[in-house]
């Protein structure tokens, strides 16, 4: 039997075009990277048959695009998604999908409307340490947790010239929208909706525009698989210089710590493409520890990491109709707690 293939193209080629799309779409077997809409120019050995086109409209227009993934500055990513959805196309837009959640809703109304598919881009969901995390988790190893903590490791005391868009005064363009995206969507992926927030965003660097640091604690209800009532702390300051653990997870029989961020994004921008021998995976001095009864300690393999996994997910759900790799109502949510964290 044939597979059926889906061309897709790119709007954007900034960091997340290039590193975290590109080289994931052209290594999916059924999934065609066709074309990009940008000034830059790609690198010829790596994506040979990529056309560019001058403007994004030129990439919406074509009736031989099947799949349109936003990867453009964050105050477009509405209006770009809108845009392809009325054009037919299915869209993944890489997060903030959108500043309000209001606007994300309409967008899957549209969506539905059009029969197309509105998937979000979350790809920390396959960071092999998250993995492991879910991974002790659903094991049990720590018993019921009580508390979890994920902190997003920098230390930037002054706004780096690559910023570009991001050095611009914009709601969407600090830690809350950037990386507190991935920290509120880990927590809800691994508890479900939340009983209670209490949030604080600010500005500590005197020479940047956007917030900078955040700290923001959810609370979750005791299910019937976790009979307690479990706390998380999600925190971004770019002005920690000291080691800090990425996660820290804390049951009622152990403890996991991990340090250190993914090796995937590394790799990637040192010109690593996925498939390469040991993608994903992290050597053992970075792997995390877990602390038992009694003082143990067991050194915890993390799992490799799976970037990858989004867009084959994503073809399994244009071929077969499976379910799409994030489901557009959990960005819903996760806005609903930025928007609340956001300061007045």
């Amino acid at each position: 039997m044939n597979r059926p293939v889906f061309r897709v193209a790119l709007a954007g080629w900034g960091l997340a075009g290039r590193y975290f799309h590109a080289p994931f779409i052209a290594a999916t077997p059924g999934l065609e990277l066709a074309a990009v809409a940008t000034s830059r120019q790609p690198e010829r050995e790596l994506f040979p048959s990529l056309q560019v086109v001058p403007s994004f409209d030129d990439l919406v227009s074509s009736p031989e695009i099947d799949v349109v993934v936003i990867a453009t500055p964050n105050r477009l990513h509405v209006p770009q998604a809108r845009a392809a959805l009325e054009a037919g196309k299915h869209v993944v837009v890489e997060k903030p999908v959108a500043t309000a959640s209001a606007e994300w809703s309409e967008l899957i109304a549209l969506a539905s409307r059009r029969h197309r598919l509105l998937v979000p881009f979350h790809n920390r969901r396959w960071d092999g340490d998250f993995l492991t995390v879910r991974a002790l988790l659903e094991e049990e190893r720590l018993g019921p947790v009580h508390f979890f903590a994920g902190v997003w490791p920098r230390y930037r005391p002054q706004e780096t010239k690559r910023a570009g868009w991001k050095a611009e005064p914009d709601p969407t363009a600090g830690v809350l929208y950037d990386l507190g995206a991935h920290l509120v969507d880990q927590a809800l992926l691994l508890f479900g909706a939340p009983e209670g927030m209490s949030a604080r965003v600010a500005r500590l660097r005197p020479d940047t525009v956007n917030d900078d640091w955040l700290r923001i604690t959810l609370t979750f209800p005791p299910t019937e698989r976790n009979p307690v009532r479990v706390t998380t702390l999600l925190e971004v300051d770019s002005l920690n210089a000291a080691p800090a653990p990425r996660f820290h997870v804390r049951g009622r029989d152990a403890t996991y710590e991990k340090f250190g961020l993914d090796p995937q994004e590394a790799a990637l921008r040192e010109g690593q493409m996925p498939g390469a021998p040991g993608w994903g995976e992290e050597p053992e001095e970075n792997w995390g520890t877990l602390y038992g009864s009694e003082g143990t300690r067991e050194r915890v393999p993390t799992l490799p990491g799976d970037y990858g996994a989004f867009y084959r997910a994503l073809y399994a759900s244009l071929a077969h109709s499976a379910p799409p790799p994030v489901d557009p109502r959990d960005a819903l949510l996760q806005l609903q707690i930025l928007e609340s964290a956001r300061p007045a």
